[in-house]
Order: C-alpha cells, then structure tokens, then sequence
C-alpha cells in the first residue's frame, strides 16, 4: 500500500475507485486474559504504529462505558496517546458519543487534537449510548432533557466552524484554539437513520456493518450519496464501512479465532460479559448453548474471515456493495500477536 495522505480529504470520493481497496482500523483496546487495561493500551499504540507503517489509512479508536474487557471509554485520551507515537496516520473516533457530552466541549477537545497533530484528526460521532442505562444516566447526571440530536450536530458544527445557523443561541461562539483547518467529521451510523444528516451537513458518513450487516448500509450509503451536499469539510461523500474481522494463517486457525470472537460478542451482548478478551484456550474448552448458538447463528455476517487472501475478497466485495474503497476493520482477536500478524498479512495481500 501507498503511505497514506495526511491531508484533508476534500477532494476524495471514495467511490470513485473501489478496486484501490484502502484499509483503516477501529480499536476497541482489547484487554486480553492476564493483561491489564495500561497493557491493553501499549498494545493499541504499537498496533497503530505498525499500521502506520504498513500504510493504513485511518486508526480510529471507540467509546464503551462500564464493559472491562475493552478499555477505551474516552477517545480523546487514547487518540492523544495514539498520535503521539505516530506521524502520518490519520487518529480519530469510532466514535465519541454525543448526546452525553456538551457540543462546545467536544469542538474543543478536538480543536485541541487539531492543533497538536495538525492534519491529522478525524471527529467520528454518534448518537448511541455506549453503555447501559445506569452508566447513560451517570454520563447525564445534570442534563434536565435530551436535546434533538440533529440539534446537537448542528451546535458541534457550528462550534467548530464558527458559523451557526440563523437564531442560534451559539450565535458568534467557536472553539478554540484556532486550526488552519478543522479535524474531519463523520457521522457514525448502524441502521441508516442518520444518512440523511451527513449529506445534508458535507459530512463524511461511516457505516457499523459489525453491528447491521444487513442492506440497510448499502442503502443507507446510496441516500448519503446522492443527497450529498458540498460543504466546508468535504467536496464530494466520504463513505467507510467498518466490519469485524478474524485472521489466521490458514483456514483452520481462523475458524479458532472466529469461535474466540463470537464467544466474546455472544457474552459482551449479554449480562453475563467476560472481564477478559477469552482466549483461544479458553473458546476451545467452552461448551456451548443452544441459546448461545441460535445468537452466534445471528451474529455471523458481523464478522468477515478466513486467510488474508479470503478476508482480502471478503473485504474488497463489502467495499463494492457500499460503493466505496475504503473499509475499516475491526480486529476483536484474542492476543496482541494475533493481531498483529493480521495487519501483516492483510498488507501483504494488498501488495501482491
């Protein structure tokens, strides 16, 4: 793969070359059996270094509340610590969650990540609650009403453009510090609802197909599309489409982790969440349910795997289906090397 282009991406229409294939990584900080959260972190900053080196194009970190086997609940946090260790990789959020924060305070968390890596930053955003209801109520402890949450996008908007819509209350009001140009946005959906509002605002638009992997994202991507309007951040659409992915070496070690992955989604679904990513000796010794099967049956297509070369197939027809060339994986692996070598062997796929 080419080194990838540090730049603002207004000029890019990632469905313009969908053969190009242009890989990105989610990271959920995965904090694998006998490891601790400050070893789960180590590992997603050597991880995003590698994948710089490799030339992806994107590493972008999540937020979840509560759930100890993922370690990323602030985004602006790890993404600093992220950038830090690299130099070209664009660093962003998968995504941070709107409706717990104040509008004004993510521009500026992520003006200030603007300002330190200039060029760099991408704001992903939704509007889901990452965490159960209890951990919703405590991240909104003070807030007497949910605000609309087109409502919140066009305040965040604004606060980072400066330039809100007739009778804001925001009127005049923008983030600091000041940046040559803004981080990038994306609006993060899983069931197509919010298409309409990254066309409208110019907004890049990504799409959970590890959590819908239905056609409700193909759709979703076609309306996107062609209500697509030009603005400040970008020219032309920006579309990414992000799946869970599962990697071995041969067919046999990535059915292994296949099993690893769907018993920890099947209990990270649940009430009954594992406090450790389970590794593959322990998926080996689980028995399973037939209620735990009926939800693995249902979880299938959230995951693509297989070899490089199949996962690389896999990857390249989601792609065309989405109409972009660019998608984002999700490496939800049992142990740092597993990983690792799954961003080896995917680059080294896309070279051949």
């Amino acid at each position: 793969m080419a080194k990838p282009d540090i730049h603002h991406e207004n000029d890019r229409d990632t469905a313009s070359d969908t053969a190009s294939l242009r890989l990105s990584l989610l990271d959920y900080a995965p904090v694998d059996e006998g490891q601790s959260p400050t070893d789960a972190f180590g590992a997603s900053l050597r991880l995003a270094q590698l994948a710089e080196q490799e030339g992806f194009h994107r590493y972008w970190v999540s937020e979840h509340h509560g759930i100890s086997a993922t370690a990323s609940n602030s985004p602006e946090i790890l993404m600093s610590h992220v950038a830090s260790g690299t130099s070209r990789i664009r660093v962003g959020s998968g995504g941070v969650l709107l409706p717990n924060y104040s509008s004004l305070k993510i521009a500026e968390n992520y003006q200030l990540l603007e300002a330190l890596f200039p060029g760099r930053i991408d704001l992903g955003f939704g509007r889901a609650p990452g965490g159960d209801q209890r951990v919703s109520g405590a991240l909104n402890d003070e807030k007497s009403s949910p605000l609309p949450y087109p409502q919140k996008v066009s305040d965040l908007l604004g606060f980072v453009t400066g330039s809100h819509p007739a009778g804001s209350r925001y009127s005049g009001m923008k983030a600091r510090p000041e940046t040559p140009s803004p981080p990038q946005p994306f609006v993060l959906g899983a069931s197509g609802s919010t298409a309409q509002i990254a066309a409208e605002a110019g907004l890049g638009f990504t799409f959970a197909h590890f959590i819908n992997p239905t056609r409700r994202g193909a759709d979703a991507s076609k309306v996107y599309r062609e209500a697509f309007r030009p603005s400040h951040f970008a020219q032309r659409p920006q579309v990414v489409v992000a799946v869970f992915v599962a990697l071995g070496d041969t067919e046999e070690e990535a059915a292994a982790y296949a099993d690893a992955f769907h018993l920890w989604l099947t209990h990270a679904e649940s009430h009954t969440q594992f406090d450790r990513v389970p590794s593959l000796e322990t998926s080996a010794a689980h028995v399973w349910t037939q209620q735990q099967l009926a939800t693995r049956a249902g979880n299938e297509g959230r995951l693509i795997s297989g070899t490089a070369e199949q996962v690389l197939a896999q990857l390249r027809a989601l792609g065309a289906a989405y109409g972009t060339n660019e998608v984002m994986i999700n490496l939800m692996m049992p142990g740092e090397a597993a990983r690792t070598n799954a961003v080896k062997a995917l680059s080294a796929a896309l070279r051949a």
